[in-house]
């Protein structure tokens, strides 16, 4: 693969051992590269945030409307809820948050992108489902988007800052992860059991009745 420039991203010469791009006169190598790096963090911060901000104007507006309807869906809500969590994560992802996550290293980038999928599923599919409660849930559903699209803007800026001054990975940032990650296999495990025993519960009853 053909080396780029830092600075420019144009491709740079093959058999070229000069210290600069000559595309931009930028520095290239060890010391190059390294500015480059700050500066593009620094960049992309500084539009995140303002994703950010822009985000929570429309988004906690449309999830207060989408929750004013929710009570009178009815068996609706059971559809409407997943997907809104589904959608929700999706824009996040792609309109928030997917040029930082470029400029993270891979293992930093996948615990990133799990932390966001668990903070979803711990808090976006109670706090959207309490939507279909009147009144109070408008309130639940427009803090439920304003948490999780926080959670996961702070999550990632913190990560790239932690990219940008060229840290390690830290206990938390694999602890976290690897928590809830442990707690929804726990959870899933405990549904599935009582769903058993609901199940030959069910089965012994009517064995039973069918026997008297």
């Amino acid at each position: 693969m053909a080396k780029t420039c830092p600075w420019c991203l144009e491709p740079l010469p093959v058999r070229s051992d000069s210290p600069e791009c000559p595309f931009c006169k930028r520095p290239v190598g060890k010391v190059g590269e390294p500015q480059a790096l700050a500066l593009r963090c620094q960049r992309v911060e500084a539009a995140q945030t303002d994703g950010f901000r822009r985000m929570l104007t429309w988004g906690v507006p449309i999830a207060a409307a989408i929750a004013v309807v929710m009570p009178v869906v009815h068996i609706g809500a059971l559809a409407v809820v997943p997907l809104m969590t589904a959608v929700h994560l999706v824009i996040v992802r792609v309109v928030l948050v997917r040029d930082a996550q470029r400029l993270l290293r891979p293992v930093r980038r996948l615990l990133n992108r799990w932390l966001a999928r668990f903070a979803f599923l711990w808090i976006g599919l109670p706090g959207y489902g309490a939507m279909t409660i009147p009144v109070v849930g408008v309130v639940l559903g427009a803090g439920t988007f304003a948490l999780l699209t926080t959670v996961v803007h702070v999550s990632t800026i913190v990560s790239l800052q932690r990219e940008r001054t060229g840290r390690e990975l830290a206990l938390w940032e694999k602890l976290v992860p690897a928590v809830l990650a442990t707690l929804t296999v726990a959870l899933l495990a405990l549904v599935i059991g009582l769903a058993i025993v609901f199940g030959w519960s069910v089965m012994a009853t009517v064995d039973w009745i069918q026997g008297q």
